[in-house]
């Protein structure tokens, strides 16, 4: 922690009152993107949804509304996105339960949207693609400032349409097999009831 403080030129009991500890530092510098983006998130499908006065959205809008932030931080923030995928796919354990705790009432929300627009599709399949989807834009980010023309603001939009065009064929595809006749697919827990 001491190093840390040094480093930011912060008084190191300032630093250790209001964080506590490393990890908590830790967590919180990963939260502080996180958690606006997330919360970008919620607030436009909130509006997707009045505006669609109680019908099920387009899967397409729901898709925008999910992906849209974290595809406009990634073009901000490029170095989080690289930060998000180390720690998401091998979080240290003082972060699992944090980033947990933060993602999965996320996921439940457009989980739940999708269920709507989507009611032919089992929960676990929608939970799984859901998944797939998020996964394919933050891998896109991990390497997107090496791709030529990311530069180019003109092609972000467009871009932006496509991904969220190839998710949504994704989500409303057919099952590739019959949910009746498999296994359930493993999906991350729900998060605890408050």
């Amino acid at each position: 922690m001491r190093q840390l403080a040094d480093e930011a030129k912060v008084n190191l009991g300032a630093a250790t009152y209001h964080f506590g500890s490393k990890e908590a530092l830790f967590i919180e510098t990963f939260m502080r993107r996180f958690r606006p983006m997330n919360a970008e998130r919620l607030r436009l499908l909130r509006e997707a949804d009045q505006a669609g006065n109680g019908k099920p959205l387009a899967v397409e809008k729901i898709v925008e509304c999910m992906i849209r932030p974290p595809f406009e931080s990634g073009l901000e923030h490029p170095a989080f996105h690289q930060f998000l995928a180390r720690n998401l796919f091998k979080p240290p354990p003082f972060l699992d339960a944090a980033a947990h705790q933060e993602m999965a009432p996320n996921i439940e929300v457009f989980v739940a949207a999708f269920r709507r627009a989507l009611p032919e599709l089992p929960e676990d399949l929608i939970h799984l693609r859901t998944m797939l989807g998020m996964g394919g834009l933050l891998m896109f980010f991990v390497r997107a400032g090496e791709i030529p023309g990311m530069q180019n603001k003109k092609a972000h939009e467009p871009l932006l349409r496509e991904m969220v065009r190839f998710i949504a064929a994704g989500l409303q595809s057919e099952p590739a097999l019959d949910p009746d006749k498999r296994p359930p697919l493993p999906v991350l827990p729900k998060p605890p009831r408050k």
